[in-house]
C-alpha cells in the first residue's frame, strides 16, 4: 500500500511539474512572469553614471576562477552579470579598471571589454591597460588590488566572482576609503568573508550569481532557464516534505 500511495505521488509530482512548465512557457511567449529580483545586478550598471560623475573609475575584481578549472562557470557568470555594466562603460568611455588572478580569466575579460566598444564602433578607444593580471595567488593578488583602491581614483569595488577569505582585503581597503562596494561569489568562504562587510541589498549568495546574465538582459533565453529552476526547487521541497511525512507515517503504522 505505501509503495503504491508513493508511486502515485511520484507521478502527480511529475505531472504538475510539467502542466507547470508548460502554463511558464505560454506565459513567457506573451509576457515574461515575475520572478524573484537580484536588485545588486541592476544597480552594477548605476555605478557607471555615479563614478562618472565623480570623475573617478570603477574597479572590478573577478577572482581566481579559471576558465579550465572548477570555477569556470562562477567566472563565466560573473562576467554575465557585468555585461551591461561594461556596455554603458564603454558607451561612456569610462572604462572600469578589471584585475583578475587567473590569466585565461584575463584574456577573456580583457576581450569581452574590447568587444563591448567594438559594439559602438569605437575599437580603436579600447585601452588594454584597463584590464590587469596582478599574481597568479589569490591571496597575493588581493592585496595587490587592494593597492589600488588605497592609491585613490576608485570611487566604486565589485568584488564578484571566485573568492574564499582574501576577498576580505578588498572590502577592508574599500571600506578605509569609504568606497562604495558590493559583489558576491559561490564559495562558502568567501562569502563568510564578503557578508559582515556587504549590506544585503549589495551581496550576491551562491546560486544567485548564475542569475546575473539573465537579470541584465530582459527575455534572454536565460529567463526561461530560471523559470525552470524555480519551479524545480520547489518541487524538489514539495518532494523532501512529502518523503518525510511518509517516513514518519510508515513509522508510525510499524
Amino acid at each position: 500500500m505505501n509503495q503504491t500511495l508513493m508511486q502515485l505521488l511520484a507521478l502527480g509530482f511529475v505531472l504538475i511539474g510539467v502542466i507547470l512548465l508548460a502554463f511558464l512557457g505560454i506565459r513567457y511567449r506573451s509576457k515574461p512572469p515575475a520572478l524573484r529580483s537580484f536588485p545588486v545586478f541592476r544597480a552594477l550598471s548605476d555605478e557607471v553614471g555615479r563614478v562618472a560623475e565623480e570623475g573617478a573609475t570603477i574597479h572590478i575584481a573577478l577572482g581566481n576562477g579559471s576558465l579550465i578549472g572548477d570555477d569556470a562557470m562562477t567566472s563565466l557568470a560573473a562576467l554575465q552579470g557585468l555585461q551591461a555594466l561594461m556596455d554603458l562603460a564603454a558607451a561612456y568611455d569610462t572604462p572600469p579598471l578589471i584585475t583578475t588572478s587567473d590569466p585565461t580569466l584575463y584574456l577573456l575579460a580583457s576581450d569581452w571589454m574590447r568587444r563591448a566598444y567594438a559594439r559602438l564602433g569605437s575599437a580603436d578607444l579600447y585601452k588594454p591597460v584597463a584590464v590587469q593580471f596582478t599574481a597568479a595567488s589569490p591571496m597575493t593578488y588581493a592585496a595587490m588590488a587592494a593597492t589600488y583602491l588605497a592609491d585613490g581614483g576608485l570611487g566604486s569595488n565589485i568584488v564578484l566572482g571566485a573568492f574564499t577569505q582574501e576577498a576580505s582585503l578588498l572590502t577592508a581597503a574599500a571600506e578605509r576609503r569609504n568606497i562604495h562596494s558590493m559583489g558576491g561569489t559561490t564559495a562558502p568562504e568567501g562569502l563568510g568573508a564578503l557578508y559582515p562587510a556587504l549590506a544585503q541589498d549589495r551581496l550576491v549568495i551562491g546560486e544567485d550569481m548564475f542569475a546575473g546574465g539573465t537579470e541584465v538582459t530582459p527575455r534572454s533565453s536565460g529567463f526561461a532557464s530560471l523559470g525552470t529552476q524555480e519551479i524545480l526547487r520547489w518541487l524538489v521541497i514539495a518532494g523532501i516534505l512529502v518523503a518525510a511525512l511518509t517516513s514518519l507515517l510508515r513509522a508510525g503504522g510499524s
